[in-house]
């Protein structure tokens, strides 16, 4: 293979044996398993920025611990590979885009190419909402607002199916919080809740979780047995929107398995067969990793390369 750079020729022998291996593992056939690795080549990596050493200066992703922007996951039940990277371009960090805003739509573009069915009407409504804009950008960088490590505001993930994929948005609005004065709970259920009023299919779930959020922090305040719980971001399908999934992420720090029904059942909201079925399987698993309980604190944005993660190792 020919690379228009080292950083790109890094990547792929740094990933794509990873790569090939789960394709293979997940059954996908030759075929597949060439067509996603050239999508990788081609289309993923020149939006992975440098590859990371210690002696490189590079934009840190909120995607991995390590600030790395790319990750690529299994869904064991379904046999499906993922990978989730967050889009990198040469203006990022840069006065051109110091919030790194922009590169994902260059990157979307050369995706809506090569994939039939990506409809981006909710992507570039939540984009809209909950991330930069220009003035908001220059504002921030102009006045030294941004304090944080954390500077991710969108991620993309592809979802493999056969010679297909499905894309899905992740939207971390901390900068907009930041640039607006409101809180990322504010933007996030605002943001859905404005949603809503349009694509109708959504209200019945999003109210549910609404009560809930609202029920747990009210009783937090009050001195109650868990903790406030903090939404941190949001993603959706970039499909028709009358099959796209919204999703809202929520920062727990109550760690105790009771806090944990608590949340897979929506404060008991939920009790169907399928909730109940998928908790019996969360009890065990939480007994076979012995996590420490208590009240923990959100843990550092990013370890050092090559660190090995000891938060959360059993007592």
């Amino acid at each position: 293979f020919d690379f228009p750079n080292d950083e790109q020729r890094l990547w792929w022998h740094g990933t794509a044996p990873m790569f090939a291996a789960m394709l293979q593992t997940a059954g996908n056939d030759v075929h597949d398993q060439y067509r996603h690795l050239g999508i990788y080549k081609k289309h993923i990596i020149p939006f992975l920025g440098v590859y990371p050493t210690e002696d490189k200066e590079r934009w840190l992703s909120i995607l991995t611990r390590y600030g790395i922007p790319f990750e690529l996951s299994l869904n064991c039940s379904n046999s499906i590979v993922r990978y989730t990277y967050e889009p990198i371009n040469e203006a990022t960090g840069t006065d051109k885009d110091p919030y790194n805003t922009l590169a994902i739509l260059e990157s979307l573009q050369k995706l809506v190419q090569i994939q039939s069915g990506i409809d981006l009407e909710w992507f570039s409504y939540f984009k809209h909402e909950l991330t930069l804009n220009g003035t908001e950008s220059a504002n921030l960088r102009s006045n030294n607002l941004v304090n944080c490590q954390i500077k991710t505001q969108n991620k993309l993930a592809l979802d493999l199916k056969g010679n297909q994929f499905a894309l899905k948005v992740y939207i971390y609005p901390e900068l907009k919080s930041t640039a607006t004065g409101k809180s990322i709970h504010d933007l996030i259920f605002g943001s859905v809740r404005k949603l809503s009023l349009e694509h109708t299919s959504i209200q019945p779930a999003f109210q549910v979780l609404d009560d809930y959020v609202a029920s747990r922090n009210i009783s937090a305040e009050a001195g109650g047995e868990y903790s406030a719980l903090q939404p941190r971001l949001l993603s959706c399908d970039l499909i028709d929107p009358a099959k796209s999934r919204v999703k809202i992420y929520l920062l727990e720090r109550t760690v105790s398995l009771s806090a944990m029904e608590d949340l897979w059942t929506l404060g008991g909201r939920r009790t169907d067969s399928s909730t109940m079925d998928g908790l019996d399987m969360v009890r065990e698993l939480w007994n076979l990793l012995e996590i420490p309980a208590g009240l923990q604190a959100y843990p550092k944005p990013y370890l050092q390369l090559g660190k090995v993660p000891d938060e959360q190792l059993p007592s």
